[in-house]
């Protein structure tokens, strides 16, 4: 009794002088979530897989094309988005958000689908090449717009700034590719 008695005494003297924290009750999922309004939840759980699929067609690239040009390009986009796609998905963990793709099955502008991929691998020289920077166009396009709202719209700091670094890299790659066709 008299040991809860002291732990309450100690409680109220750290909170009335100023030492005790005030974290917000909850499991730390929820917690995490606090910090993220819709716009960042649905951001982060459409770029991280248009990012990953992005990626895994920018690397059948070195199999499947004969252009230099469209093979150097691919190399290019699939290495800066995947140092992005790191970083994306930390955030999407820091948010407490599940890694599984929300969006599987979904066509939407700048997606690469998985039919898209199976295309893709059926697809040599020419044919790949046409439809590679197609789909990776989109896909830097797309970027740029969904990184212009999540940094109007999001609340989350950290996920505003990397949607900066996310619609830039789609302007750089944009404007890289322009140059394969």
């Amino acid at each position: 009794m008299r040991r809860r008695a002291l732990g309450a005494v100690a409680v109220v003297a750290l909170t009335m002088g100023g030492c005790a924290t005030t974290a917000p009750a909850g499991p730390p999922a929820a917690i995490a979530q606090a910090a993220f309004n819709p716009t960042d939840v649905a951001w982060l759980q459409l770029v991280v897989p248009m990012t990953e699929n992005a990626v895994t067609a920018a690397r059948l690239a070195p199999d499947h094309t004969a252009s230099a040009a469209v093979r150097s390009a691919a190399d290019a986009c699939a290495g800066s988005q995947e140092r992005l796609l790191a970083r994306l998905r930390a955030v999407r963990d820091r948010a407490g958000l599940p890694a599984s793709d929300v969006h599987s099955g979904h066509r939407m502008p700048g997606m690469v689908t998985a039919a898209d991929l199976v295309a893709l691998r059926g697809d040599r020289d020419a044919g790949f090449d046409r439809r590679l920077v197609a789909l990776l166009r989109a896909h830097a396009a797309q970027l740029v717009v969904l990184a212009g709202r999540e940094q109007a719209s999001g609340a989350d700091a950290e996920t505003r700034e990397l949607a900066r670094e996310v619609g830039a890299e789609g302007t750089r790659e944009s404007e890289l590719l322009s140059k394969t066709a």
